[in-house]
């Protein structure tokens, strides 16, 4: 039993996660101070193990989550809100899942392009996107509230529209983030540079809107699903521009998942809505629930904000 859990240790620790296997979850949660001592050598692990997963004795996923930079949960706060999302994902395959909280938006490229992850859920929707233009990976479902970015301003701003961003202070989420690449693609579309423009990044997008009612920014950027916009106009704060809806939440499967594998998990959650218990597994993990999305959405999703162009300081 010790030999198993390390061993999805040792394959899952390169996306900066802390895997448990679902069946120790509550003996894990039962002895952090060996979890604490498992993490240590869990660092050691190669980063593309995870590959090797279904050659074991027991078949065996790895399901990544990612919560975006918004997220401030722990490793083990994020594998018990999803832990029953997993338990269906094993019910469904009658396989083992591997959990990983995958925070590290780097790596986790790194690691879908090596396919240490035949599952992930990610709330930021360009890195499954890519995942699924270049590595190979199809979309399972996505979340049925789509996503939008805002600009929002105080309310007694003289901005009316996204133009009148042009020469002003900008807060937005982490640079490079998909909402930052958002933010990017919407200026551009009118014809504003934002590489030109007085830009800072926060992490966190309760700090955005804290910043900009005490004065420090003149226009932030903020997701219309984050607990800051539900709350932004209610509070007097006012909206200037919206992005087109954007694939939100998206679930996909690598290319060692089958075809005939994908469709069971297709059907498994995009059902869940349906039951009592399915909405609670969907209330836990902030979602109202799922639905079946091609490809194509997140690849034209992609083509819209463009390439990212990292720039060297």
């Amino acid at each position: 039993m010790t030999k198993r859990i390390e061993a999805a240790n040792a394959r899952n620790r390169p996306a900066g996660g802390f895997p448990i296997d679902l069946r120790f979850l509550r003996l894990a949660f039962a002895a952090l101070a060996l979890a604490a001592g498992g993490l240590a050598m869990a660092q050691k692990a190669d980063a593309t193990a995870g590959r090797n997963a279904k050659a074991g004795s027991e078949p065996r996923l790895n399901l990544a989550i990612n919560e975006g930079g918004a997220a401030n949960a722990d490793y083990s706060e994020t594998i018990f809100r999803f832990q029953e999302f997993a338990e269906l994902v094993e019910k469904t395959l009658n396989m083992k899942i591997a959990v990983v909280g995958a925070r590290d938006r780097n790596r986790l490229k790194e690691n879908l392009k090596a396919r240490a992850y035949q599952l992930l859920l990610a709330r930021p929707n360009d890195v499954p996107a890519e995942a699924v233009r270049d590595f190979g990976y199809q979309v399972i479902a996505t979340a049925k509230e789509p996503s939008q970015t805002w600009f929002v301003v105080t309310q007694d701003s003289p901005l009316r529209t996204i133009t009148d961003v042009k020469g002003r202070t900008i807060v937005t989420p982490d640079q490079y983030s998909n909402m930052w690449r958002v933010a990017s693609a919407m200026l551009r579309d009118n014809k504003i540079d934002m590489s030109r423009e007085q830009v800072k990044s926060m992490r966190d997008q309760a700090a955005i809107g804290w910043s900009l009612q005490s004065g420090f920014f003149e226009v932030g950027v903020i997701n219309s699903i984050s607990g800051v916009a539900r709350t932004w106009e209610k509070n007097g704060g006012r909206v200037i521009a919206k992005s087109r809806d954007l694939p939100n939440m998206p679930f996909i499967a690598s290319p060692d998942v089958t075809s005939a594998q994908v469709a069971k998990l297709r059907a498994a959650v995009v059902n869940l809505d349906q039951s009592e218990q399915g909405r609670a597994i969907l209330k836990k993990i902030g979602l109202t629930g799922f639905q079946e999305t091609q490809n194509k959405a997140l690849l034209d999703f992609l083509a819209w904000i463009g390439d990212l162009e990292v720039k060297q300081p």
